[in-house]
């Protein structure tokens, strides 16, 4: 730190004027001493006043703890004090002031040596003195971070091949490469010394390396300029320019190994320097980890005291572990009220937010548990043991949530306890009010399919034509499929309410998403196909697909605006595709799978849309002894079963492909066989989880017609 300026010694102009210790007045010590109280003169009792050009001036004895007066006591008074003072203690004197630094860096040598000397043997953890470094030197090596060129501060980073500190700025200026070193020695030394060597055998060399393309790199081979010189000196000393190169060969190599012993002797010191430095890093920043760890429980116990203890729990280790980082907070320095005040300031708008995050998340839970209950009510309200698949055909919890009634007990402020008693207050006239809405949209969407009015008598969800396309539907009918493996069928009314299509991420209530609780109710719905909003206006294909099917019921001879699937039941006339030349040429279609396999084929090119009845008894009779072999197959088949979803009657919500099925009966129904539950239905198919089907598939009765021939029947 810089000296202080002197103080003049005031006399009081008389013969025994006594001489005050110099001592620094303030203006309120001087202000103090002029202004007088209660009629008492002005004049401090402790201090001596003089009279300069007219003003009084105050000067006072010295205050307590002041080393200023040390450097005025005999020397050998000094050196005894001193002589119990250790290596870092000296350094620290040493930086005081300029009359301190004078006389322990002073060139006295007896008493520099006396000193010095003397601290190192009060000293235990130093570690041993280079023998080319003085003892102010090495210790200034060590305590002092700061540059040795230029003296800027925090220079942490000791080059210990060097014993010297630089900032990255004095270390470019003071570095060549090994190439600049080589070219420089050229124009001094005839017989370059540098030429053929590596660099780390001569001289100490920063980061050295033996690639090639590291010799004019900038973080590689650095060589201090100063080095660079005194060897080409030391070199030129021993081996003239005019040298002979045989005689300057034996030179070299006496040369080289001298630097190399030389460089090994330094580099042990540097060795054992480094790691004595290195270990009073980890003991500082050890103790300064300390110091922070401290001051930062200090702060979240101060934190918790007044009334953030939510907040500090809210944000949990991670949470805590970030806000250590805030510089106000990770200092080590000990936490003063006013310092308490800072870390208070800037950590108030922080904690305000972390306080909305906890609200924000709170209400979070709550409706998230809110709807969990809703779904497990609208359960129970569907669903009863043994369980059905025409229980899957149900609204979901994020169907109705967003219905008045439900959205007002379920967005209701956290002090109103919703309980199951409340939503099965609403529930019944709710779902009623869901199901008769979601009912009229698809007759609706039914009635514009047709080319014709559907007549007044008539439901149009019971027509056999009132089917529903989907992202499922057509993605792989377009291939071949070996018998027993199912087809896909375009979902009906009930089922298309639980179909998992239309219920799928790609479609979003974008008029809902202003608000936080639709926000949540999304968010949560999104875990969980099942559980995401219906909407009938995510239903694709549905004219293409009951055009496809008024075309089969037309060749069959039934009217498609009044044929329900009940009066298909026991049709047991056979079509043929005639679109078909490769997959299914030659097959024989029952009603279901020939629509089945005419809407496969909605909006690619060529429809397969003409159909031909299987008219002759010897081709019905081979085709019937057909699919008494290949729909036994079709259902007993290892595809058949396990590449589709299995629901277990038995239990609330158990659905699993069938090696997992029968996991579950092991487990859970011990006295329950498998197969049997599946011969009787006790296991059946999920409706909508798969969208595989049992079908009756088409069998191949006669091989495919050659080009261009045709049946009678074709529409």
């Amino acid at each position: 730190m810089p000296p202080r300026k002197k103080q003049k010694v005031e006399h009081s102009g008389t013969s025994d004027s006594v001489v005050a210790l110099p001592q620094r007045t303030t203006r309120a010590m001087a202000k103090a001493a002029l202004v007088p109280t209660s009629g008492q003169p002005s004049q401090p009792p402790a201090a001596s006043c003089a009279k300069k050009g007219g003003a009084t001036r105050v000067v006072g004895r010295p205050r307590k703890g002041h080393l200023m007066t040390l450097p005025e006591i005999a020397v050998e008074l000094q050196l005894e004090i001193y002589s119990y003072l250790d290596l870092k203690d000296l350094h620290n004197m040493s930086r005081t002031c300029t009359r301190f630094r004078k006389f322990f860096l002073g060139r006295k040598t007896v008493t520099k040596e006396r000193l010095w000397v003397q601290a190192r043997a009060n000293t235990d953890d130093f570690p041993e003195r280079p023998p080319f470094l003085s003892e102010p030197a090495f210790v200034h090596l060590l305590l002092s971070p700061q540059c040795h060129r230029c003296g800027c501060s925090n220079v942490h980073n000791v080059i210990w091949r060097w014993f010297t500190r630089y900032c990255s700025k004095c270390f470019r200026e003071v570095t060549v490469s090994w190439k600049e070193a080589e070219d420089y020695a050229r124009t001094r030394d005839r017989n370059n010394i540098l030429t053929y060597r590596e660099p780390f055998l001569l001289v100490n060399v920063i980061n050295p390396s033996t690639r090639y393309n590291h010799k004019d790199s900038c973080t590689y081979n650095r060589i201090h300029r100063d080095h660079l010189d005194k060897l080409l000196t030391e070199w030129l000393d021993v081996c003239p320019s005019n040298t002979q190169w045989d005689a300057s060969r034996k030179i070299s190599r006496e040369f080289e190994e001298k630097r190399a012993a030389e460089s090994a002797v330094r580099n042990e010191y540097a060795r054992v320097c480094e790691e004595w430095f290195d270990k009073q890093q980890d003991k500082r920043w050890a103790l300064l980890n300390a110091a922070r760890t401290a001051r930062f429980n200090e702060i979240v116990n101060r934190l918790r005291d007044g009334g953030w203890d939510k907040e500090i729990a809210f944000m949990g280790r991670t949470g805590l572990e970030e806000m250590a980082t805030i510089p106000v907070v990770r200092q080590a320095a000990k936490l003063t009220p006013k310092a308490w005040q800072d870390v208070y300031e800037r950590l108030e708008g922080h904690l305000n937010d972390i306080r909305k995050e906890r609200i924000a998340a709170e209400r979070r839970a709550l409706l998230e548990s809110r709807l969990e209950l809703f779904d497990e009510v609208i359960r129970d309200f569907y669903v009863r043991l043994p369980r059905s698949a025409s229980m899957e055909y149900r609204a979901r919890g994020a169907d109705l949530a967003f219905i008045d009634e439900c959205q007002s007990l379920l967005d209701a402020p956290n002090e109103r306890l919703v309980t199951q008693a409340d939503i099965e207050a609403i529930l019944p006239d709710v779902v009623a009010r869901w199901e008769a809405e979601q009912k009229e949209k698809l007759s609706t969407m039914v009635k514009n399919a047709l080319p014709e009015p559907v007549p007044d008598d008539v439901d149009a969800l019971t027509l056999a034509v009132a089917m529903f396309g989907c992202l499922c539907f057509g993605q792989d009918f377009r291939w071949h499929r070996t018998p027993g493996e199912g087809e896909f069928a375009p979902p009906r009314f009930p089922a298309i309410l639980g179909h998992d299509c239309i219920r799928r991420d790609y479609w979003r209530y974008n008029a809902h998403k202003e608000s936080e609780y639709a926000h949540i109710v999304l968010k949560l719905s999104s875990s969980a196909t099942a559980r995401r909003p219906f909407k009938v206006e995510n239903i694709i294909h549905t004219p293409g697909v009951v055009s496809e099917a008024s075309i089969v019921l037309k060749t069959l001879g039934f009217d498609p605006l009044r044929t329900t699937v009940d009066d298909l039941k026991d049709c047991n006339a056979r079509l043929r595709c005639l679109s078909c030349s490769q997959n299914y040429a030659g097959y024989a279609f029952t009603w279901e799978t020939a629509i089945n396999h005419a809407c496969s084929y909605v909006g690619a090119s060529p429809r397969h849309n003409k159909w031909a009845l299987i008219e002759g008894e010897e081709e019905l009779e081979l085709v019937r002894r057909l699919e008494a072999e290949v729909h036994d197959v079709a259902y007993t088949s290892k595809a058949a079963r396990e590449d589709v979803f299995w629901s277990c009657s038995l239990c609330l919500a158990v659905d699993e492909k069938w090696p997992r099925m029968q996991e579950h009966y092991k487990s859970e129904h011990p006295d329950e066989d498998a197969e049997s539950c599946l011969q009787n239905g006790t296991i059946y198919r999920h409706p909508f989880k798969s969208c595989k089907v049992q079908l009756k598939p088409p069998v191949q009765f006669i091989s495919p017609s050659p080009p261009g021939a045709t049946m009678n029947g074709g529409v």
